[in-house]
């Protein structure tokens, strides 16, 4: 497996979990509008945001041959 390929790879699981985790976060906001809690939903909710905000590394221009 060349340098490019593990690289690939890496950012691959790295996207998957952060879409995962993304998820989650956003099933909690969810689950908390269901049961009534709005304060938590709010909080959930710009989790999601900061979240969906941040850098992500699988994003980033490729390094320079």
């Amino acid at each position: 497996m060349t340098v490019d390929e593990h690289i690939a790879a890496l950012h691959a699981f790295m996207r998957a979990d952060h879409e995962e985790y993304i998820a989650q976060v956003r099933g909690w906001a969810e689950s908390a509008e269901a049961d009534g809690h709005v304060a938590a939903a709010r909080q959930h909710r710009a989790h999601v945001g900061r979240l969906e905000a941040m850098d992500k590394p699988w994003e980033a221009s490729p390094r320079p041959a």
